[in-house]
C-alpha cells in the first residue's frame, strides 16, 4: 500500500537487505519480508484508491486448506475492482475468475494475500470486496430455506446498495434434494443509466461447482425472473454467491425440490392420446405451478404440452431424478426414460399472461411401440388421409403409426372446416421422440426417420377446432413397398353393367387407372377406394354400352403401363330386380296439405292416395326398384294406422305409421315401385300426409351397395360423443363425421343409415338429417312434442365424410346410432325388395311364441328362408318395427341374432303407446333378435325388402 512506513520498518528491511547479500551463491534462499498488508477479516472489505493504478495488498487470515471467493462490485457506486491471490512467497494462488466463482483453493504458504487493483487502471475512489469462505458453510451467510410449489413459498429478499453489492447464502447438507430449482427475482431499478447486472454461483465445500444451467427467460435481455436448475450431491452442504450492483437493487431467492419428492406438485397420470387435459391457474407473471406426471414404466415416452389462450405459458421438465427433460419453452416435449416428471409452468415476465392454461400429458409410446390407441395405417405410399373431425376438450387430438421409411418427405395440409381461425399444427415424431416437421403455416413440410408418429393436437387459443388433415407422400411411393401389379379381377363381366374390378398389388394409389382397350373405343373405369394398405384396388367401368367380347386389361401406376390380361364381356342378363342405392339430396315429393304430388285433401278413412316418384327429383324415368321415404302422418282426426304399398299390387297386413288423433308422427319407409308409383292406405278418420324422398335403389349397377354393421351409437349430445356436450338449440345445428369411425371407411362412402332419437326437447320442434355442406331443404325427420322422447331411421347422404342434424324449434338432446352405410367400391350387398309381409306378432304367435316380451328379455326371429327371402347370402333385413301395448315406459334394440347387443336402440316409447320405425339389420344365422329393457311389450315385425351378396 501506498502509506508512510515507520522508521522501525525501514530499518529492519535494510538490514534483511544487508544479510542477504552476504549470503554465498547456491545456498538456499530465506523466506521474503512480509509485504507491506492490510490484515482483514473475512467478509465485506472496503478501500479507496488515492492515485491511479495502486495495487493494495489485503492479508487474509484463511488457513492453508480452504477454499475462498472475492466477489466485487459489478458497477454502481465505487470503483470496479479485480482480485488476484498469492501466498506469502508470493506464489501465484488463484486469479480474479476463479475468486469470483469461489473456486480458490489456497494450497500455498499461510498467510495469503489478495491484491486488490482498479479495473480501470486510470481510476480512484472508494471500492469494495466480500471475502466468503466456501470450504465450510459461515453463519453470516443466512440459510436459504427449502420451498414447495404453493403460492407461500419460503424465500430470502436480499438489498444491495449503500455498499453492499453481494450476498452469500448457504444451503445445509441435509436439507436439499438432488435436484433443486433456484429462482431469483430481480427488483428491476427506475435508474437508466446504469444496465442492470448480477451472476449466481453454486459451490459444495469441496469447491465443486454442481452441474447447474440457466433457464432464459426468450425475449429477455436482463433475467428479471430467472430459473436455473442445479444437481446437488446428497449429503453435501453449498454456498451460494450471489454477484451485483452497488446501487439499489432488490433480488430474491427461493429454492425447491424438483425430484419425485417434489412438494406441491399435483399427481396426475399420463392419458391416452387426446384423452380430456388438466386444468390449472396461471396465479400472476412469474407464479411458478408444478405438475407430477407419472407413467407405467421408464421406456414410455409422452408428449407434454401447455396450451393457453396466448400462448405464453412456458414449460420446464424434469424427470424423478431432477435431470432435466426439456428445457424452458412454449411447445410440446417428449421425454422418454423415468417413471414420473415435474413439468413446472410459469408465465414469465413480460409475456401475455391468461387466467388458466391446460397440459396434455399423453402416451404416446410403450417398449413396445405406438400408443395402442393410436390408428394403424396400413401403408403410405402416396400419403395419409385426409382426416376430418372436431377437436375440443373432449377430444384433444388424434394419431396414427405411419409404415414410413427414412428419407420419405411428406407434405401435410391442414385447414379448418368451420371457419375457425387456428388450425392443428401436425406433428411426425420419430421413434426417438424429434417431431419431423416445420413450418408455421398450412402447408407444412414433414421428413420420416423409419416408422413414424402422426400427431394432430388441438392448438392454443381455441376450445374447438373443425379439422381436414392430410399428408401427401411427395416422394411417391413413400413406405418401404416399391409398385406393382398381381392380378385384376374378375375376368369376366356382363355388358349393360357397371362392373366393379379388383386389382391386387403393392404401393396402388387413388391415381391409379386401369384401362380397357380392344373394343369400339377404350374404356377408363373409376378407382373408387384403395385398401389401407395399398395392396388392394377397386374400379368401376361402365358396361352399359360395351358391346360383348375380350378387352385388354392395362393398369397404369406413376406413369408406367402394367398388362394384365383379358376382361371377357358376356351378352348382358335378363334384370335381377336386385337394386344398388343412389342417395339424394332430401326432397319433398309429396304433401296433402297443398296438393303436392297428389291432390289437396286429407286421405279419408279406407282411402288411398297413389304419388308417382320416377321421372321427378333427380330419380330416372326407369331401373328404379324402390324408393326411400321419410313419410309424416300429421292432423289426424281419429287413432290410425297407415300402410305404403307399391302401386298396383294387393296391399298386406302390413303397416309403416301409427298415430292418435292430433299426433304428428314420421317414419322411414322402403318400398317398392311399380308403375312408376307408390301407393298410401289410411285406416280410420282423415290424415294429411308428407313424403320426403331421401334416395332410390337402381337396377342399372351405377348406384352404391350396402354395408350391415353391428348398431353403434356414434353421437349423444347429451355427453359429448361425437359432437359437443350441449342441446342443439332453436335453429341450432351439429354437425357429425361419420367416415372412418366404427368400421365404417374414410373414403367410397355415399350415405349412412342413421337410427336418431330426440330426447327430452323443451318445445314442439322438428328435425331435419341432411348432408353436411349442403343447403337444408324443407324434409324434416323427426317431429316431436316438449318432453317426448323420438327414433326414426334416417338414410342420408354423406358429404366430405359427415352428416348434419338441424332443430327448429326450442333445444333438444339427440342421438344417433349407425346400422350401416353405402360404398362405391363394389363390396357391399344389393338390395332385393319384396312385397311388405308381416313377419312377426307376438300378439297372435306369428314366427315366435305367442306373448309379450318381458322386462329385459329378448325374442328371436328366423328371416331367410320365408316371404321369399332366400336362405342364404342375406347380410341384412329392412323391417318395419311396431311396438305396441307396453306396460312401461322402456326402448326396444333390434341386433343380429348371436352377437352381442350394444348401447343402440331402435323405439323409445311409454306405457299404452304403439310405436313403429324402420329397422335395417345385419342378419346372422338368418336370425334377428328383439330386445325390451323395461315392463312387457308386444312387438310387430313387416319385412320390406333384404340385401344379398
Amino acid at each position: 500500500m501506498s502509506r508512510g512506513r515507520p522508521i522501525s520498518t525501514v530499518l529492519t528491511c535494510l538490514l534483511a537487505f544487508l544479510a542477504a547479500l552476504l549470503v554465498p551463491v547456491g545456498a538456499a534462499q530465506a523466506a521474503p519480508a512480509a509485504e507491506d498488508c492490510t490484515a482483514v477479516a473475512e467478509g465485506r472489505h472496503a478501500g479507496t484508491f488515492t492515485t491511479a493504478g495502486q495495487t493494495h495488498c489485503l492479508e487474509l487470515p484463511s488457513p492453508q486448506g480452504a477454499r475462498i471467493a472475492a466477489l466485487t462490485s459489478l458497477g454502481g457506486a465505487g470503483v470496479t475492482a479485480r482480485v488476484e491471490l498469492v501466498d506469502r512467497n508470493g506464489t501465484a494462488q488463484c486469479t480474479d475468475g476463479d475468486l469470483s466463482r469461489g473456486e480458490c483453493a489456497l494450497t500455498g504458504t499461510a498467510p495469503f494475500r489478495a491484491r486488490v487493483r482498479a479495473a480501470d487502471a486510470e481510476a480512484t475512489g472508494p471500492y469494495g470486496v466480500h471475502f466468503v469462505r466456501t470450504d465450510v458453510l459461515q453463519k453470516d451467510c443466512p440459510v436459504l430455506p427449502a420451498g414447495s410449489f404453493a403460492d407461500d413459498a419460503a424465500a430470502v429478499r436480499l438489498e444491495t446498495g449503500n455498499g453492499v453489492f453481494s450476498h452469500c447464502l448457504t444451503i445445509p447438507a441435509d436439507a436439499h434434494s438432488t435436484a433443486e430449482l433456484l429462482r431469483i427475482r430481480y427488483g428491476l431499478p427506475e435508474d437508466s443509466e446504469l444496465f442492470p447486472q448480477y451472476s449466481l454461483r453454486v459451490i459444495d465445500t469441496d469447491g465443486n461447482g454442481p452441474s447447474c444451467y440457466d433457464h432464459p427467460a426468450p425475449g429477455q435481455q436482463l433475467r428479471t425472473d430467472g430459473l436455473t436448475s442445479c444437481s446437488l450431491t446428497a449429503g453435501k452442504a453449498y454456498t451460494l454467491l450471489l454477484q451485483g450492483q452497488d446501487a439499489p437493487r432488490s433480488h430474491t431467492l427461493d429454492r425447491r425440490d424438483v425430484t419425485a419428492t417434489a412438494r406441491g406438485c399435483t399427481t396426475t397420470a399420463a392419458t391416452q392420446v387426446g384423452a380430456p387435459a388438466t386444468t390449472g391457474t396461471s396465479g400472476a407473471n412469474g407464479t411458478l405451478r408444478c405438475h407430477r406426471i407419472t407413467t407405467p414404466a421408464a421406456a414410455d415416452r409422452l408428449r407434454l404440452d401447455v396450451r393457453d389462450a396466448h400462448d405464453s405459458t412456458h414449460t420446464l421438465v424434469m424427470d424423478d431424478t431432477g435431470r432435466i427433460a426439456c428445457y424452458q419453452k412454449t411447445w410440446a416435449c417428449t421425454p422418454s426414460g423415468s417413471t414420473g416428471y415435474q413439468v413446472v409452468t410459469q408465465v414469465p415476465q413480460q409475456w401475455s399472461l391468461p387466467a388458466s392454461y391446460r397440459l396434455d400429458a399423453w402416451r404416446i409410446a410403450t417398449a413396445t411401440g405406438p400408443a395402442p390407441e393410436c390408428t394403424r395405417a396400413g401403408s403410405v405410399a402416396y400419403g395419409y388421409g385426409p382426416l376430418t373431425g372436431t377437436l375440443g376438450e373432449e377430444r384433444t387430438g388424434v394419431c396414427a403409426v405411419l409404415p414410413s421409411a427414412s428419407g420419405d418427405s411428406f407434405r401435410a395440409e391442414v385447414a379448418t372446416t368451420d371457419g375457425g381461425t387456428r388450425t392443428p399444427e401436425p406433428e411426425l415424431y420419430s421413434d426417438a421422440g424429434r417431431n419431423l416437421c416445420s413450418g408455421h403455416a398450412s402447408p407444412y413440410s414433414c421428413q420420416a426417420a423409419g416408422q413414424s408418429l402422426f400427431v394432430l393436437p388441438l392448438p392454443d387459443a381455441v376450445d374447438r377446432a373443425a379439422y381436414r388433415a392430410q399428408l401427401v407422400c411427395t416422394t411417391a411411393p413413400c413406405g418401404s413397398e416399391d409398385v406393382s401389379v398381381a392380378t385384376v379381377t374378375p375376368t369376366t363381366a356382363q355388358s349393360g353393367t357397371v362392373a366393379t374390378l379388383t386389382v391386387t398389388g403393392t404401393a396402388l394409389g387413388m391415381g391409379t387407372t386401369v384401362r380397357l382397350t380392344g373394343g369400339p373405343a377404350p374404356l377408363t373405369a373409376t378407382t373408387v377406394s384403395v385398401s389401407d394398405d395399398a395392396r388392394t384396388l377397386k374400379a368401376t367401368v361402365d358396361l352399359r354400352t360395351a358391346p360383348a367380347g375380350n378387352w385388354n386389361i392395362s393398369v397404369i401406376v406413376l406413369g408406367s403401363q402394367y398388362p394384365r390380361g383379358t376382361l371377357t364381356v358376356t351378352p348382358p342378363a335378363a334384370a335381377s330386380g336386385h337394386g344398388t342405392y343412389k342417395p339424394i339430396a332430401p326432397t319433398r315429393l309429396m304433401d296433402t296439405r297443398i296438393g303436392l304430388g297428389v291432390a289437396k285433401a286429407k286421405v279419408g278413412q279406407g282411402g288411398t292416395v297413389t304419388l308417382p316418384v320416377t321421372g321427378v327429383a333427380g330419380i330416372p324415368a326407369s331401373g328404379v326398384t324402390a324408393v326411400v321415404l321419410n313419410v309424416t302422418a300429421t292432423e289426424p282426426t281419429s287413432s290410425s294406422h297407415v300402410s305404403v304399398f307399391p302401386d298396383g299390387t294387393a296391399r298386406t297386413s302390413a303397416s309403416n305409421l301409427n298415430f292418435v288423433a292430433g299426433q304428428t308422427v314420421p317414419n322411414l319407409v322402403v318400398v317398392p315401385v311399380v308403375n312408376g308409383k307408390v301407393s298410401f292406405y289410411n285406416n280410420a278418420g282423415s290424415v294429411d300426409l308428407i313424403a320426403d324422398v331421401a334416395g332410390y335403389y337402381t337396377t342399372d349397377g351405377s348406384g352404391s351397395t350396402y354395408k350391415p354393421i353391428a348398431p353403434t351409437r356414434l353421437m349423444d349430445t347429451r355427453i359429448g360423443l361425437g359432437v359437443a356436450k350441449a342441446k342443439v338449440g332453436q335453429g341450432g345445428t351439429v354437425t357429425l363425421p361419420v367416415t372412418g369411425v366404427a368400421g365404417i371407411p374414410a373414403s367410397g362412402v355415399t350415405a349412412v343409415v342413421l337410427n336418431v332419437t330426440a330426447t327430452e326437447p323443451t318445445s314442439s320442434s322438428h328435425v331435419s338429417v341432411f348432408p353436411d355442406g349442403t343447403a337444408r331443404t324443407s324434409a324434416s325427420n323427426l317431429n316431436f312434442v316438449a318432453g317426448q322422447t323420438v327414433p326414426n331411421l334416417v338414410v342420408v347422404p354423406v358429404v366430405n365424410g359427415k352428416v348434419s342434424f338441424y332443430n327448429n324449434a326450442g333445444s333438444v338432446d339427440l342421438i344417433a346410432d349407425v346400422a350401416g352405410y353405402y360404398t362405391t367400391d363394389g363390396s357391399g350387398s344389393t338390395y332385393k325388395p319384396i312385397a311388405p309381409t308381416r313377419l312377426m306378432d307376438t300378439r297372435i304367435g306369428l314366427g315366435v311364441a305367442k306373448a309379450k316380451v318381458g322386462q329385459g328379455g329378448t325374442v328371436t326371429l328366423p328371416v331367410t328362408g320365408v316371404a321369399g327371402i332366400p336362405a342364404s347370402g342375406v347380410t341384412a333385413v329392412v323391417l318395419n318395427v311396431t311396438a305396441t301395448e307396453p306396460t312401461s315406459s322402456s326402448h326396444v334394440s333390434v341386433f343380429p341374432d348371436g352377437t352381442a347387443r350394444t348401447s343402440a336402440s331402435n323405439l323409445n316409447f311409454v306405457a299404452g303407446q304403439t310405436v313403429p320405425n324402420l329397422v335395417v339389420v345385419p342378419v346372422v344365422n338368418g336370425k334377428v333378435s328383439f330386445y325390451n329393457n323395461a315392463g312387457s311389450v308386444d312387438l310387430i315385425a313387416d319385412v320390406a325388402g333384404y340385401y344379398t351378396t
